[in-house]
């Protein structure tokens, strides 16, 4: 007897309701809610679309785990990570006492990785210049108080020593873009008016010397008086001098980036031409009862040729670096040396002479100092530090020699000083 499709509507719904159930607690067994897809291709790798994407900057060296580069060759600067602390303070893993990526000293950087330190560089860089030149090293007494013998040089004064101070200039360096890693630089420095004046007079020479005040009690190198002095020029009532000296640099170089163990520690290689000029001038008048005399001496010195060196900078913390830079090159040097003298021809003066002599020779420069750079904002960074260059082969005046009928076109030139100034990049 079949029962009315009403009356069996409760045992039916029933069964649906055991069935579901039964298949949403089997699916939950096997995948957490969730059925696992299965691959029946034969292979166990997943298709691309499920692996993980490849970075789409960066580089080669970055899909492999490396420092991110643009396709200049810069760094990219990312976001900081945080990771998990790690021991001793740090971020992530580098063992005990690590710091974030590995690098113990990430800690100092408030988080940044070391591939957010990057190469030094900047676009533009000026600088003011403080130097020194050691003139007359070496260039002994130039006057004496009271005729002197060579033997005697207890009255010999030097009135050219401690008269070199640091003078001002300034340098300008700009660089641009060949491509990734590598640059052209241009730099200009100049240094003008280096030098000093002075005078003497014959009482001040005397005193010097612990004798009271006496008139024309000068006299000059070589012979200082001795045996006959030397009219316009020896027992003088006054001696004055004038010095003066500039320095020119110019240079254009080929710079190649480097990197160390990582990107806190990177540097440059260099090779360039430089173009090197000293010129020099100097005046020694007297003032005598006799007459007066003025002898004149000037150097000019134009070096050309080709250099190399390098850099290395250290990332001390995010925006703050010190560097090191040194830089040599061989040159040709094109020099000219002119001496003139005139005098009151009278008694056993000397005659006028007017003296030049010019040539080329081969010549040596080097030059090298530590910088450090701070960065103030986003584009700007101040930078310091001390530098020395070093001359050598060059014709130079004699200054211990007045009469300035000899010539020195061997003699060096050492120039030390600081520097300081700003940095730009766009």
């Amino acid at each position: 007897m079949k029962l009315p499709i009403a009356s069996r509507l409760p045992a039916i719904v029933l069964c649906l309701s055991l069935i579901a159930t039964a298949l949403v607690t089997t699916a939950k067994g096997q995948g957490g809610g969730y059925v696992a897809p299965r691959f029946m291709s034969g292979t166990s790798n997943p298709p691309l679309a499920l692996q993980q994407a490849a970075p789409l900057a960066g580089g080669p060296a970055a899909a492999g785990g490396g420092q991110f580069m643009d396709v200049q060759g810069n760094s990219i600067v990312l976001p900081a990570s945080y990771c998990p602390p790690g021991p001793g303070g740090g971020y992530g893993p580098g063992g005990p006492g690590g710091g974030g990526y590995g690098d113990p000293m990430a800690v100092d950087f408030g988080g940044y990785g070391s591939d957010q330190s990057g190469p030094h560089y900047f676009d533009v860089a000026l600088d003011t210049v403080f130097l020194q030149r050691d003139s007359f090293e070496g260039a002994g007494p130039t006057i004496s108080a009271g005729a002197s013998a060579n033997i005697d040089q207890g009255n010999r004064l030097n009135v050219l020593s401690g008269r070199e101070e640091y003078e001002p200039g300034w340098r300008i360096a700009a660089r641009y873009d060949l491509g990734p890693l590598s640059v052209i630089e241009g730099t200009y420095m100049g240094v003008y008016d280096m030098g000093f004046n002075g005078s003497i007079t014959s009482e001040q020479a005397s005193v010097a010397v612990g004798l009271p005040p006496l008139a024309n009690f000068l006299f000059t190198a070589p012979t200082f008086g001795i045996p006959v002095p030397i009219a316009t020029l020896d027992a003088a009532s006054l001696y004055t001098i004038n010095y003066e000296s500039d320095l020119q640099s110019t240079e254009i170089s080929y710079r190649r980036y480097w990197m160390g163990y990582n990107s806190r520690v990177t540097g440059t290689f260099l090779l360039g031409a430089r173009y090197l000029r000293m010129t020099e001038g100097f005046a020694f008048n007297t003032v005598t009862g006799l007459g007066n005399a003025a002898l004149n001496s000037s150097s000019e010195n134009d070096l050309v040729g080709f250099q190399f060196g390098g850099d290395g900078w250290l990332t001390l913390r995010q925006g703050l670096r010190i560097g090191t830079e040194m830089k040599a090159g061989v040159y040709n040097n094109r020099f000219k040396l002119r001496n003139t003298g005139v005098f009151a021809q009278v008694s056993n003066s000397p005659a006028d002479f007017d003296v030049e002599s010019e040539g080329n020779q081969v010549a040596f420069a080097a030059e090298g100092g530590v910088t450090m750079v701070a960065d103030i904002l986003p584009s700007w960074s101040i930078r310091g530090g001390y530098q020395v260059m070093y001359l050598s082969s060059l014709a130079a005046i004699d200054a211990a020699n007045p009469l300035g009928v000899s010539t020195r076109t061997q003699a060096d030139a050492l120039y030390h000083g600081f520097h300081g100034g700003l940095e730009y990049v766009w």
